[in-house]
């Protein structure tokens, strides 16, 4: 029994059988088959062969359902059968999203017809993952939504066969689910389009799979829910000095030598990892009966416009480097001068008559007093020669020119009344030593 089958008269997809579909009972044979040839109308979704529909008759006890027409079980394991499905869901459910965003337009599920490389003597249409086909005015696009991509050899021979069943202008996409393990396997790139605000993009190394999509001009694309991330290339390079040009930068400007540049609208071959610009499915189905990638490529283009400055901007900074280093080094700034002090007032001189009294004389020492000399002597000392003295004087004091007058005559100073012979060292034993003692002990030496 088989609870999946293709109807190649509807093109439809039947997942289960039952009494009030409609359909024919037994193989129903007709041209079904490509080039007109005669095959059952009913095919099996995993190996490709002939069914048949039994007990769809309302009067039948049994339940509907399809059986191989060889009367065996279906070859196919277990876990390609999961697989079928669970990309039949995939599709179905794509496709009701697509009639939703363009109402009126034909959008079918078919199965592309062609031969499958190391599939021989096995049916056109054995295992391969239905496609969406969205026949537009201008363009036909055959889409397919898989959680992961066949083999390089399948990808190109489907490729071949969209293009021999619906024309050479057909557009053949894929539909990747999000793969967390591809996604997380690269680093994110910090963007900043003209225009736009500042973004994250993540970025993803493409396998052989991805690469023989897009060599083949057709397109793959990351579905996640209602979001949609397409690809454009990032060539990582490290910039080449010129000449003048200092790269070695040592504040935050040491990653600028590291730079990108990018190829779009698909990704070019030699491209060192695959940049991936989200947009919603809203505004991928926004033109109708196409996949309009319009805001995708304008993202694209305002980052290769943003890029084009953005070497200016380094190359900029690695020449100021350079012109920096190569100046000769400033000299340190001047000390800053001390203010100076302020001018000593000058000291008034007196007026001089004649030029011999220009010095001024020293005033002559007092006379000692006269207790000092012999006791009893009255004698003047005489007074010291100055240099007022004319040096005419003759022997007897009497000046041969001017005459001095003597000094003044003071009484005789009486002599200090003596000090007492002894003064006790120390006050008696068990007696204290004090002023009033020490007084009576001069009084009592005066008198005597």
């Amino acid at each position: 029994m088989s609870d999946r089958a293709w109807d190649r008269k509807t093109q439809q997809l039947v997942k289960h059988l039952h009494k009030e579909a409609g359909l024919e009972t037994g193989l129903a044979r007709g041209p079904y088959g490509v080039a007109g040839k005669v095959c059952g109308r009913y095919e099996c979704r995993y190996c490709g062969q002939d069914l048949v529909a039994r007990n769809l008759s309302p009067t039948s006890p049994r339940r509907a359902h399809f059986s191989h027409q060889s009367g065996e079980d279906c070859p196919t394991s277990r876990g390609r059968r999961s697989r079928t499905d669970l990309e039949d869901q995939l599709v179905v459910e794509l496709r009701d999203a697509l009639v939703r965003a363009w109402p009126g337009v034909p959008v079918d599920v078919v199965l592309v017809r062609g031969p499958e490389a190391g599939d021989e003597g096995a049916p056109a249409a054995a295992g391969q993952p239905a496609a969406i086909v969205v026949r537009g005015a201008d363009q036909t696009v055959v889409v397919k939504h898989v959680p992961t991509l066949p083999g390089v050899a399948r990808i190109r021979a489907r490729q071949r066969a969209v293009r021999a069943q619906f024309g050479s202008g057909a557009a053949h996409v894929w539909f990747l689910a999000k793969d967390p393990m591809q996604f997380a396997r690269c680093r994110t790139l910090q963007v900043k389009p003209r225009g736009r605000d500042k973004a994250v993009h993540t970025t993803i190394a493409p396998p052989a799979e991805q690469l023989a999509v897009i060599s083949a001009s057709g397109g793959v694309y990351w579905l996640d829910g209602q979001q949609v991330h397409v690809p454009y290339g990032v060539h990582d390079f490290v910039h080449t000095p010129e000449k003048g040009e200092d790269w070695d930068f040592r504040d935050w400007r040491r990653d600028r030598p590291k730079d990108w540049r990018i190829s779009h609208p698909l990704p070019a071959p030699d491209a060192t990892r695959w940049g991936l610009a989200p947009l919603s499915l809203h505004q991928l189905t926004r033109t109708k009966a196409t996949l309009s990638l319009r805001e995708a490529h304008e993202v694209m283009q305002a980052l290769e416009d943003v890029q084009r400055a953005r070497w200016r901007r380094r190359r900029t900074d690695a020449r100021e480097l350079h012109a920096s280093r190569q100046a000769p080094p400033t000299p340190p700034p001047p000390a800053p001068a001390s203010a100076p002090s302020p001018p000593r007032p000058a000291v008034p001189q007196a007026p001089s008559d004649t030029p011999a009294t220009a010095q001024r004389e020293k005033p002559s020492p007092p006379p000692p007093p006269a207790w000092i000399g012999a006791p009893g002597a009255d004698t003047q000392p005489t007074a010291p020669q100055t240099a007022s003295t004319p040096p005419s004087a003759d022997r007897d004091g009497q000046p041969g020119g001017l005459s001095i007058p003597p000094l003044p005559q003071h009484p005789p100073l009486s002599p200090p009344p003596p000090l007492p012979a002894a003064l006790p060292d120390r006050a008696e034993p068990g007696k204290r030593r004090g002023l009033r003692t020490v007084l009576r002990q001069l009084l009592r030496g005066k008198q005597e």
